[in-house]
C-alpha cells in the first residue's frame, strides 16, 4: 500500500493514499460480457413480442409501443458502457495513462453521465408499459386508481431525475470537466440516495398490488407457476435497486471508473429484467402454437373458458338491462377473455361471437 496524502485535483481532494497500487485488476471484461448478454436477451424477447402481436395477434396494444421506446433506451446503455470501455471504465486510475490520465477520467464520466440519462428514459418507459400492461387487464376502479397515481409519481420522478442529472453542474460540462473555472455542482450521490428509494418503493408496488387480484383468477396450475417465475423476476429488479442503493458509495471515489462497476452493471441489470418479465407473457400465443399443450394442464378449463367468457358476456349484458349498478365483467373473466384473444390471435377489439368461438375450439 503506497502512501502520498492528498492532493487536489480540479478543486476536489483526493486522498491518495487509499490507492492499492499494487491492485492491477480490471472490470471491463465484466462491463463487456455482461452487457452483451443483456443486450441480447432483451433484443430477442422484445423482437419476438413484437413478431407475436403483427403476425399471430394482428394487432399492437400501447404496451407494446411502450415496450419499444424502453427496449430501445434499454439497450442503449449498455452499448454505452462497452463504449465508455475505451475510455478506462473498469480500469483502476493508477493504470491510465499518467500523461493523459486527466482527460482519460473526464471522458469516462462523460460516458457515465451520458449513463445516467439513458438510464432514467429506460426505467420511467418500462414502468409504465408495466402500469399500462396491468390496466389492459385488471379493471377494478380501486386499482386503476392506484395505477393511474402510480404512474403520476412515475412520471415525475423521471422528469425531476432527468433535469437534476442534466443540470447537476453550473455548467453543464462542469459534470466531466473538473479544470473549469467557477465550477458549481450540487451533491448528486446524495441525491441518489434519495431518488432511488423513491424508485425502489414503486418498484415494490408494482409487483406487489396486482397479487390480490391475479391470485382470484381462475387459472390452471401451469399458469399459476408462470406468473409466479415472472413476478420472481420482477422483485429480481426490485433486489437489483436495494443492492445498487447499498452500492452508491462508491460514486464518491476519485477512482471511479472502477467502482462505479457494480452500480453500472446492477442498473443494466434492474432494465433488463423488467423489459423481459413484462415481454415473458405476451409470448403465450407462440408457445400455444409451437407446445399446444404446454400450457393445458386442466383441458376443461381450457377447453370451455371461451365459450364461458362469451356465456359471462352474454349473461352480464343482460342482467344490466334489470340492474344497472352490476359491473359488466369480472376481473377474472376479462382476463381469461384476453387471453385467450392472445392465444388464438384474435383482434379484441371485435366483440366475440359465442358461435364463431365454438368453431375455434
Amino acid at each position: 500500500m503506497a502512501s502520498f496524502g492528498v492532493v487536489t485535483v480540479g478543486g476536489m481532494s483526493v486522498d491518495t493514499s487509499k490507492f492499492d497500487l499494487s491492485d492491477h485488476s480490471s472490470r471491463s471484461n465484466a462491463v463487456r460480457s455482461s452487457c452483451i448478454v443483456l443486450i441480447a436477451l432483451v433484443a430477442i424477447f422484445v423482437s419476438l413480442r413484437i413478431f407475436v402481436r403483427l403476425y399471430i395477434i394482428r394487432k399492437i396494444f400501447a404496451d407494446d409501443v411502450l415496450i419499444m421506446i424502453a427496449a430501445t433506451f434499454t439497450i442503449a446503455l449498455p452499448s454505452v458502457c462497452i463504449a465508455a470501455i475505451k475510455y478506462g471504465l473498469g480500469t483502476h486510475v493508477w493504470l491510465l495513462n499518467i500523461a493523459t490520465v486527466m482527460q482519460i477520467v473526464s471522458s469516462c464520466i462523460q460516458y457515465l453521465y451520458v449513463c445516467q440519462v439513458v438510464y432514467t428514459c429506460a426505467i420511467a418507459f418500462t414502468k409504465i408499459a408495466i402500469i399500462s400492461s396491468y390496466l389492459r387487464f385488471i379493471h377494478d376502479k380501486v386499482f386503476r386508481m392506484a395505477m393511474y397515481i402510480t404512474g403520476a409519481v412515475i412520471v415525475c420522478l423521471r422528469f425531476t431525475s432527468l433535469f437534476a442529472t442534466v443540470f447537476q453542474c453550473t455548467p453543464v460540462r462542469a459534470a466531466w470537466n473538473f479544470f473549469l473555472p467557477k465550477r458549481h455542482c450540487i451533491n448528486f450521490v446524495d441525491y441518489l440516495y434519495a431518488f432511488s428509494a423513491i424508485s425502489v418503493t414503486t418498484d415494490i408496488i408494482l409487483c406487489v398490488l396486482p397479487w390480490p387480484y391475479l391470485w382470484k383468477l381462475k387459472m390452471p396450475r401451469k399458469q399459476r407457476i408462470i406468473l409466479c417465475l415472472l413476478f420472481a423476476g420482477g422483485a429480481g429488479a426490485c433486489v437489483a435497486g436495494i443492492v445498487r442503493i447499498g452500492l452508491l458509495y462508491t460514486l464518491r471515489s476519485f477512482d471511479i471508473p472502477f467502482t462505479c462497476v457494480p452500480c453500472l452493471i446492477l442498473s443494466v441489470v434492474e432494465c433488463s429484467l423488467g423489459i423481459i418479465c413484462v415481454s415473458i407473457p405476451a409470448l403465450r400465443p407462440l408457445i400455444v402454437r409451437l407446445y399446444p399443450k404446454a400450457l393445458q394442464t386442466d383441458r376443461s378449463w381450457s377447453r370451455k373458458s371461451p365459450v364461458q367468457s362469451a356465456a359471462l358476456a352474454k349473461k352480464s349484458s343482460k342482467s344490466q338491462t334489470k340492474h344497472t349498478n352490476q359491473p359488466e365483467m369480472t376481473d377474472s373473466s376479462n382476463f381469461r377473455r384476453d387471453q385467450d384473444i392472445e392465444s388464438r390471435g384474435i383482434d379484441n377489439s371485435v366483440p366475440i361471437q359465442p358461435q364463431r368461438l365454438a368453431t375455434r375450439v
